[in-house]
């Protein structure tokens, strides 16, 4: 049966102590969580080196495109958790993710949205 660790844990040591000991065999790597785009390539490499799949966690916009440039990364998680504060959506066409064509992290932030979110708008009661 296949497990998936990840959504967790915070360094590429930390993926590795799981594969030394056999004990996952997707890796749900969170390039928020692992400290960025880098450490996150590390972790993609890592599963490449031992022939485990990439499935990352949360952030699906950004993901999409780390998973087009990591062969191990077989699928993309679908959370559209940023809905209501990005205008960017993550494209899927025939039920395949679609890495953009565009440069940047794939999150266009809606301003508008997030001002309204501040601190500072809502009254404590």
């Amino acid at each position: 049966m296949p497990i998936a660790v990840g959504e967790s844990l915070y360094s590429p040591s930390q993926f590795a102590a799981y594969v030394q000991q056999g004990a996952a065999s997707i890796l749900q790597v969170d390039v928020a969580r692992v400290g960025g785009i880098t450490p996150w390539l590390k972790v993609a490499h890592l599963a490449e080196t031992f022939n485990l799949a990439v499935c990352p966690h949360f952030l699906m916009e950004l993901h999409v495109s780390l998973t087009g440039a990591a062969p191990a990364a077989t699928w993309v998680e679908y959370i559209p958790q940023l809905d209501s504060v990005a205008t960017s959506r993550m494209a899927i066409v025939d039920g395949h993710a679609v890495v953009p064509g565009t440069p940047g992290l794939g999150i266009d932030w809606d301003w508008d949205a997030l001002l309204a979110r501040r601190a500072e708008h809502h009254q404590v009661r």
